[in-house]
């Protein structure tokens, strides 16, 4: 599980007018995140004192095609778990880094991230760095008999 999540540093530019941008019909957003340099460090955690696997990563957002502007995150994040930190540590130097594992970080990445980069995106001109949800009312009504699907 991810106890710690940090981020250490935010970089964003715009390289077109807010004009300019509002020309082009479609920009291609790529979206880049890298998992790197993990390390095993002793850290206060909710369970007490425990060895972790810290990570770095990087999460870049570039708008491309044209290359209009970017935003790029770069931070820490902790790993906690039953797995054995230095076997876990020499698979991930190997090139064999748990899948379940990355996905976590990945997934706590974007989540934390995200709202940020919509943000930075709005207040740079950009279009937005994730997809919005659109809502239609007209659609949303159902009628009487069909269920909702809704848990609660």
């Amino acid at each position: 599980m991810i106890i710690n999540f940090q981020l250490t540093s935010v970089e964003s530019r715009t390289y077109s007018s807010t004009e300019d941008v509002r020309k082009y019909k479609n920009i291609n957003i790529n979206y880049d995140v890298n998992l790197k340099n993990p390390s095993i460090v002793v850290d206060h955690t909710p369970f007490g004192e425990k060895s972790v696997l810290r990570v770095e990563y990087t999460f870049a957002i570039n708008y491309l095609s044209p290359n209009i502007g970017h935003i790029r995150f770069e931070g820490v994040s902790d790993y906690y778990g039953e797995e054995d930190l230095k076997v876990l540590k020499e698979k991930w130097d190997a090139g064999n880094a748990p899948g379940d594992i990355q996905n976590e970080l990945a997934n706590i990445m974007v989540a934390n991230l995200a709202p940020i980069a919509l943000l930075l995106s709005k207040t740079l001109g950009l279009p937005p760095s994730m997809p919005v949800p659109v809502i239609n009312f007209q659609q949303a009504q159902k009628k009487k008999d069909e269920p909702t699907h809704y848990h609660g």
